[in-house]
């Protein structure tokens, strides 16, 4: 903006127009939230009025915007008041910043209790986007205007006052910003700001190098407790399905037969029928068991998006932004599940997804406050674009030559060195072990001349 934004409006009052000096005292304490006037709220307005040789009958408080006398007033509705001179267009602001956290939660009577002064500041959205309440907009302004409508104007307004106001020698100051209509509140410290100015080369190397560890560090956290979580989704959270077909059997829906359900989860199924068959203890209790594990582990996974948001992040972000992330984590969890298959695949995949993550926790880190939101969607959109690119350029020819059939559905795989009961699934641990075996199919298996070996052997 270059000055042509600036507006100084005189905020007129009509219905506090009056010369009655404890009328106005009255409805000043009203404005204030109060409906009873209070004692020392007009003796600190009577103190102020007379710091400043003013009269009470020629000017009253609401919360700290002040007008003149009737005179002007009248004089004001004789020549026309618009939008912006009105009470109600600034009654309620969007953003509300202070160096002090205190001062963001401060009412208006504590305000003027403590003689806090409040600058209210409107700015236009053609303002911010061509730097003139009249000016024409280009065409990467018209995309900014509508993307503001997507995303808000959240992530402008927060580095305007991170970046523009600062101390009288130019160094950056703490703030607080609330959005008073979504309650969303950032916070920032000026050593917080001074740690991304651009220092000397060793600096610069050592921070990206830092970036890049806490990047890595945060995929292995995030997958990890994602492929957990998963696991136990798959295994544990079918047997839901069990009471689901008892209650069909019970309205009489034909075809619910619980041994498909058993033949399709044997850990379950054949589980289950043991313990009807010895009466251990009631099928209902392994149900019930499952069930907690289920409820159990998805606490602790919800508790990690809470702590892990805090500790390796450690600054404001936007509302709702690990779950997003997380839910990315969970996307390509279940993809890789199901499709990763063929060792190209396997080989590819998760390396595309650990490029993409650390290039956005780069962007991330590397500044104070960048379009976090804005950024998400070319990473969702690069997501899918792996994910196709999986499918059709690698899964379908692997499929095509035979690498995956139904005795062994994945290329690569996993062997361990003990026997596993065809009735359980692996331990948990088992998915921080790297792949050791690979099927081969039958066709392209070497084998040796049958006259050569008869041969040899004579």
């Amino acid at each position: 903006c270059h000055g042509q934004c600036s507006r100084v409006r005189n905020v007129v009052y009509m219905s506090h127009a009056t010369n009655n000096t404890s009328s106005n005292r009255t409805k000043s304490s009203k404005n204030l939230g109060d409906d009873d006037a209070d004692p020392l709220l007009e003796s600190t307005i009577d103190q102020i009025a007379g710091s400043r040789g003013m009269s009470n009958s020629s000017w009253t408080t609401r919360g700290l915007f002040r007008r003149k006398s009737n005179a002007d007033a009248s004089q004001n509705q004789t020549s026309g008041i618009d939008r912006l001179s009105s009470p109600e267009f600034w009654k309620k602001p969007h953003y509300r910043f202070a160096t002090d956290d205190a001062l963001i939660y401060l009412d208006h009577r504590s305000s003027v209790l403590h003689r806090v002064n409040v600058v209210n500041v409107t700015v236009t959205e053609r303002c911010l986007s061509s730097g003139s309440d009249h000016g024409t907009l280009s065409i990467t302004g018209h995309v900014g205007e509508f993307l503001a409508q997507v995303f808000g104007m959240d992530t402008p307004i927060i580095n305007q006052m991170m970046y523009g106001i600062r101390s009288n020698d130019g160094k950056y100051r703490n703030g607080h910003l609330v959005n008073v209509e979504s309650k969303e509140h950032w916070t920032w410290r000026r050593k917080q700001m001074e740690f991304y100015d651009d220092g000397d080369v060793f600096s610069w190397l050592s921070r990206k190098f830092g970036i890049v560890s806490l990047s890595v560090l945060t995929f292995f956290l995030l997958t990890s407790v994602t492929s957990v979580i998963v696991r136990v989704l798959t295994t544990s959270g079918v047997v839901l399905m069990f009471p689901v077909f008892t209650f069909f059997r019970l309205l009489g829906v034909p075809g619910a037969d619980e041994r498909l359900l058993g033949l399709s989860y044997p850990w379950i199924g054949r589980a289950r029928n043991a313990v009807i068959r010895r009466r251990v203890h009631p099928p209902a209790h392994l149900i019930a068991a499952h069930g907690a594990k289920i409820f159990l582990f998805y606490l602790m996974y919800e508790a990690c998006q809470a702590a892990w948001s805090a500790v390796l992040y450690g600054k404001s972000i936007p509302s709702g932004l690990q779950i997003y992330i997380f839910g990315f984590c969970m996307i390509w969890e279940y993809y890789a599940m199901v499709f990763c298959r063929s060792a190209l695949s396997v080989h590819f995949f998760p390396r595309i997804l650990l490029f993409y993550f650390v290039l956005y926790h780069v962007y991330f880190l590397s500044m104070p406050y960048p379009w976090l939101e804005v950024a998400l969607v070319p990473w969702f959109l690069f997501l899918v674009q792996a994910m196709a690119y999986s499918i059709i350029a690698l899964e379908v020819p692997a499929a095509a030559r035979g690498a995956m059939s139904i005795e062994c559905p994945r290329e690569v795989y996993n062997r361990l060195a003990w026997a596993e009961w065809s009735a359980t699934v692996p331990q948990i641990y088992s998915l921080f072990l790297p792949l050791n075996s690979r099927h081969t199919p039958l066709y392209d298996r070497e084998v040796s001349d049958v006259a050569e070996d008869t041969s040899a052997s004579a």
